[in-house]
């Protein structure tokens, strides 16, 4: 018995270190510093709170919008959002992506999974433009591609290794936004780039300035590759479109727009985008950012004006229900969800976490922590969201 105990032992090591290992959660967002960029993770407990800050260097520097109207007034000086975007951090399978707007490139990680706290940079890649502020990868193409938002505006893509990092797939992609490095908004600003469930296309949301509506550019993937002619929509009902999150199907889309709330479109074989159904939230102030649960089958809609997130049926557009957040966090920002849990960056220095549970029988997610970011120094910077597992 003592032998086979022996023999047993380095086994059950290796399988405690494993589990060990898969339980290993992280939250991620961006410190978007002029100064020296840098990611910012925080440790996820089994009950979804969250602790220990790290930061790690995105090996360059980032740079603030201006707000429109101001006379070159930085962004988020009052906790809104430096970048105009949704997914300026993405995380997928063992990678993290992140961008530099100051440096006009873009950052390559990978995850340990034993250690996601602490991921290692790769590479760094000229974007090709300026002001880059989104990103999105497919696994299925091996391929990662930016939007460059500045005066030198378009997409860029990169093909991906786990050892060499990042190279140049193509030339920029030019987008005519007409905007200034950096650029002055958010109206006619670049929003997000995503690819859609199925990785057969990219797209890009681009905010209009009302009078002008919004657009949504689609880079079909043809021969394994991002095409560079794009497919362009213009519904009249996206005025400032933001944030483009897919609902489980290449077909369906909800995109924000702080203009009246969301938009519910429908997305054609051949790419067209058509407005559905206009979520019109009374009282909104500035719905940028949403995250859809299939699990729980509901959209949330983040308002960076106010403490609140709205609840929409992905079906109709109804409005199911609003959670009314501690409002010493001031707005509400970008969110991740991951498991049960939503996790949202907020206009004040910090991460609140809710409990989706209850959320499929009628009850409304109930705030679990507010982790105060305040020792991280400026919030001025602080940007995006994403989680690691990847879901």
């Amino acid at each position: 018995m003592h032998a086979l105990s022996l023999l047993l032992a380095p086994v059950l090591v290796s399988a405690a270190a494993i589990c060990s290992r898969d339980t290993s959660r992280a939250a991620y967002f961006l410190d978007n510093n002029p100064a020296g960029a840098s990611i910012i993770s925080l440790q996820i407990a089994e009950d979804g709170t969250l602790s220990n800050p790290v930061r790690t260097s995105t090996g360059g520097i980032g740079l603030f919008g201006l707000t429109a109207g101001t006379n070159g007034t930085a962004a988020a000086a009052g906790g809104a959002d430096t970048l105009f975007t949704q997914d300026s951090v993405l995380v997928d399978g063992d990678y993290l992506f992140t961008v530099n707007a100051g440096s006009n490139t873009i950052s390559f990680f990978t995850i340990d999974s034993g250690d996601p706290s602490h991921p290692k940079l790769i590479n760094t890649a000229p974007t090709l433009g300026e002001f880059p502020s989104s990103v999105s990868y497919s696994s299925k193409l091996k391929t990662a591609c930016v939007i460059n938002g500045g005066s030198v505006a378009g997409v860029t893509c990169f093909s991906v290794d786990h050892a060499k990092g990042l190279s140049p797939q193509g030339g920029l992609r030019p987008i005519a936004l007409g905007q200034t490095t950096p650029p002055v908004g958010p109206p006619g600003t670049a929003s997000d780039i995503v690819f859609n469930p199925s990785e057969t296309a990219l797209f890009v949301s681009i905010k209009g300035a009302p009078p002008t509506p919004g657009s949504i550019y689609v880079y079909p993937v043809i021969n394994g590759a991002v095409s560079t002619t794009p497919v362009v929509s213009k519904p009249a009902t996206l005025l400032v479109d933001f944030s483009l999150n897919f609902l489980g199907t290449d077909s369906r889309a909800v995109i924000t727009d702080p203009a009246y709330g969301a938009s519910l479109v429908d997305i054609s074989s051949t790419y067209t985008v058509t407005v559905s159904k206009q979520i019109v939230v009374t009282g909104e102030k500035a719905i940028c950012w949403a995250t859809f649960s299939s699990r729980f089958n509901s959209i949330a809609l983040l308002d960076a004006g106010a403490p609140n997130v709205t609840l929409v049926d992905p079906a109709s557009g109804a409005i199911t229900g609003v959670v009314a957040l501690d409002p010493a966090g001031s707005g509400v920002l970008d969110s991740k969800l991951d498991r049960t849990f939503m996790y949202i960056l907020r206009g004040a220095p910090f991460v609140t976490v809710l409990s989706d549970l209850g959320l499929t029988h009628g009850k409304t997610p109930t705030e679990l922590q507010s982790f105060d970011l305040s020792s991280l120094g400026s919030r001025q910077g602080f940007q995006g969201m994403s989680i690691y597992p990847s879901s």
